[in-house]
């Protein structure tokens, strides 16, 4: 059962209904008991008011006397024996003509007329006559069954309002648990601070510590890994600055065109290209990165970034075009700056010498959007979920253009933190990707001018 609340009310009404019923069989066997003791009682009163009669007034013994009495309801007989036990002298409409027990004094269980019958054997020795008094047994069962009963029905009956009950008095025991999950529900993927439950009962006590003992294991685990990655990629940096010195003054001495210094030089680059992004990376991270929201003019970073990367362009014969008219957003300058770079340069390391390069922002009623294409050989389908994996580069080391394999999570960092969302589509070139980012259309940007002021 996956509801800790519904399991609790069936088991507990589980166990009153079966406790019920032990204590409706105990009642029922008790009450039967009670019955027997009562009716025994009212068969001997019965007896001694009869032998109390005969004593007083001896019955005719004329055979005019021999005839039954008026019937009674059917649940109770006699009969008044002579001493000798040879004549019957008096008996009920109820009662056969012959003896309905033994002439042994005390009671006897018999069955005569269809059904059984408690009868009671008394020697009456004021008058010398037999006294035989009955009752029909299924009268007694029959008080015992009313009782067991009605003590059932009002079980019954009161099972809903007891599961009512039961459900509103779990609700309110599991209300620090609904808490809990409300805590866990809803941390953030980078808030891994202890939970926080005032005075918690015992059993929840226990899971409160267990999942902070987790979390700070986790914290732990990442700062570990963040700091690795920070100091690795801060102490590599100065080594690679020497090596391009050691490469700038080799090539002095090697004829122009070497192709084994090219290739040094193109991953000396690259690499120290990749500790950069890895250095962005660990900057971008919501536990380090501290967002100032301005407004911002979208198309004049773009615009700018276009700008500052024109000798890349250039150097590839790339061709870039640029639309757009000025598109106020609310971001921080340094992430947005870097989210428009990475993307601009992805273009630029996809597209082929020659290529085609298009950047455009636009509006609508609720979004912002940067678009940016080129005419490179595009994306499959079955990779743009995983370009934004650390490392992950489009057709792996053996692909020349690929980059460090940072910039499409760097930029995954940045739309999360500006509640952007990121599409791929087909390139208006024929070939190539679309990569198409809307930012929300925010209030403040809407009523502002580009450069912040209101």
């Amino acid at each position: 059962m996956k509801s800790i609340r519904s399991y609790l009310v069936i088991a507990v009404l589980s166990a009153i209904t079966l406790t019920s019923f032990v204590a409706a069989l105990y009642g029922y066997r008790t009450s039967v008991a009670a019955a027997q003791t009562l009716f025994d009682a009212q068969l001997s009163d019965t007896a001694s008011l009869i032998a109390a009669l005969l004593a007083a007034q001896p019955p005719q013994t004329t055979p005019e006397a021999d005839r039954g009495l008026t019937p009674s309801a059917g649940q109770a007989a006699f009969q008044i024996w002579t001493e000798d036990q040879q004549r019957l002298i008096l008996y009920s409409a109820d009662a056969p003509a012959t003896a309905i027990a033994p002439f042994e004094p005390g009671f006897h269980d018999r069955n005569f007329n269809g059904q059984r019958w408690r009868v009671l054997v008394r020697h009456a020795q004021a008058s010398d006559h037999w006294i035989l008094v009955a009752q029909r047994a299924d009268t007694r069962y029959l008080l015992a069954d009313s009782i067991v009963m009605e003590s059932v029905l009002a079980v019954v009956v009161s099972l809903p309002v007891a599961a009512l009950f039961i459900w509103i008095i779990v609700g309110h025991g599991l209300r620090l648990l609904a808490r809990l999950a409300s805590q866990l529900r809803h941390k953030k993927a980078a808030d891994l601070s202890p939970l926080d439950l005032d005075d918690p009962p015992e059993e929840l006590a226990v899971i409160v510590a267990a999942v902070n003992a987790l979390l700070n294991r986790l914290a732990r685990s990442f700062a570990r890994e963040r700091r690795l990655t920070a100091d690795a990629a801060h102490e590599l940096r100065t080594p690679i600055a020497a090596l391009k010195i050691h490469l700038h003054n080799l090539a002095a001495k090697l004829p122009p065109g070497d192709p084994t210094l090219a290739q040094l030089q193109a991953e000396a680059t690259r690499l120290e290209h990749l500790i950069t992004q890895i250095l962005l990376l660990y900057r971008m991270e919501p536990e380090h990165y501290r967002a100032t929201m301005e407004v911002l003019d979208l198309t004049e970073i773009a615009r700018q970034t276009v700008a500052n990367r024109y000798a890349e362009f250039e150097c590839k014969e790339q061709e870039i075009h640029f639309e757009g008219h000025s598109q106020p957003i609310l971001g921080d300058r340094f992430a947005i700056t870097t989210l428009v770079d990475n993307l601009v340069a992805n273009a630029s390391r996809y597209t082929p010498m020659g290529g085609q390069i298009a950047v455009a922002t636009s509006a609508t009623t609720e979004r912002v959007i940067l678009e940016i294409s080129d005419s490179g050989p595009g994306m499959a389908e079955s990779e743009r979920e995983r370009v934004f994996d650390r490392f992950y580069r489009i057709g792996g080391d053996r692909n020349p253009a690929s980059g460090s394999g940072l910039g499409l999570s760097i930029v995954k960092l940045i739309a999360d933190l500006h509640r952007a969302t990121i599409r791929f589509g087909a390139s208006a070139f024929g070939t190539g990707l679309s990569v198409r980012v809307e930012f929300p259309l925010s209030e403040e940007a809407a009523v502002a001018t580009p450069d912040g002021s209101a």
